[in-house]
C-alpha cells in the first residue's frame, strides 16, 4: 500500500514541509506517480526500523556520536581510512591491493571472501560512477561487518573499470555496510555529495586526509544539515 506525504508526516508526527526537505535531501525512500510523492508502506516500516524508531525531530537536533545514523560520510571515512599511492594496473589487483591496506585497521577482516564477493558484485556490473570514481562493495550485506565504513584509496595511476563512460578510474569509495537498508543509505547520501563541485575538487586534487574529512563535513551540514519543522 503506498502512502502520501501526509500521511507520512502524520507517521513520523513531523510537519509536510519537513517530509519534502526529506525528499530534496535524499534521505527518506520515495517515488513519483503522476507528479505526486508517494511512499511504499513496507520500505518506510523498514526504514523507521533502520533508523531505530526515533523521531525525526530528535535525530535533527543534535545526532549521538553512538547513533550510527547520525553518523556523517566523514566519520565513515574516518573509521575506514583514506589510503594514498595504492599499486595496481588492473581491477582485481587494485581492489586486493586496497583491501590489504584497509585490513590493517580491521585485522578480523576475512579478505579473502570479502575480495571475491566484491568481485562478484563488479561482474554483475561495474561499480564506476563517472569522473573517474568508483564505489566497490561487497555483493552480500552484513556478512563482514557489525559495524557500517567507507575507506578512500586512491590509485597510483588510472585503470580500466567498465565505466559506463568509458573513463578510467583512480579514485574508489569502498562501502562497507553492516546490511542492505545501511548500504543503500551510504550509497545515496555519497552519491549526492560527489555531485557537488567543491567536494570533487578536494577529491581530485588528492587533498589530505583532514582537508577531505573537513570538506565532506561542512558540506553534509549544507546539504543534509538540520531541518526544522
Amino acid at each position: 500500500m503506498n502512502m502520501s506525504v501526509k500521511d507520512v508526516a502524520a507517521l513520523l508526527n513531523v510537519s509536510e514541509k519537513t517530509i519534502y526537505r526529506m525528499i530534496q535531501n535524499e534521505t527518506i525512500p520515495c517515488f513519483r506517480v503522476g507528479g505526486q510523492w508517494r511512499f511504499d508502506r513496507r520500505e518506510i516500516k523498514s526504514w523507521i526500523e533502520d533508523t531505530r524508531e526515533f523521531s525525526y525531530k530528535t535525530a535533527a537536533e543534535k545526532p549521538s556520536t553512538e547513533d550510527e545514523e547520525a553518523i556523517s560520510i566523514a566519520e565513515f571515512l574516518h573509521r575506514g581510512g583514506i589510503f594514498y599511492n595504492v599499486a595496481g594496473s588492473a581491477k582485481e589487483k587494485a581492489i586486493q591491493s586496497c583491501l590489504e591496506l584497509i585490513r590493517k585497521g580491521f585485522p578480523h577482516m576475512d579478505i579473502k571472501r570479502l575480495f571475491v564477493s566484491i568481485m562478484d558484485r563488479e561482474s554483475l556490473c561495474p561499480t564506476a560512477v563517472g569522473h573517474g570514481i568508483a564505489l566497490p562493495h561487497p555483493r552480500s550485506f552484513g556478512k563482514f561487518t557489525a559495524l557500517s565504513y567507507v575507506s578512500l584509496c586512491f590509485l597510483e595511476k588510472p585503470i580500466p573499470f567498465g565505466a559506463l563512460d568509458s573513463e578510467n578510474v583512480d579514485i574508489l569509495f569502498f562501502i562497507f555496510p553492516r546490511s542492505e537498508m545501511r548500504f543503500l543509505r551510504i550509497q545515496s547520501k555519497l552519491l549526492r555529495l560527489l555531485k557537488d563541485d567543491e567536494v570533487l575538487t578536494v577529491i581530485r586534487k588528492v587533498s589530505p586526509a583532514d582537508n577531505i574529512c573537513e570538506v565532506f563535513s561542512r558540506k553534509e551540514a549544507e546539504i543534509f544539515g538540520s531541518v526544522s519543522q
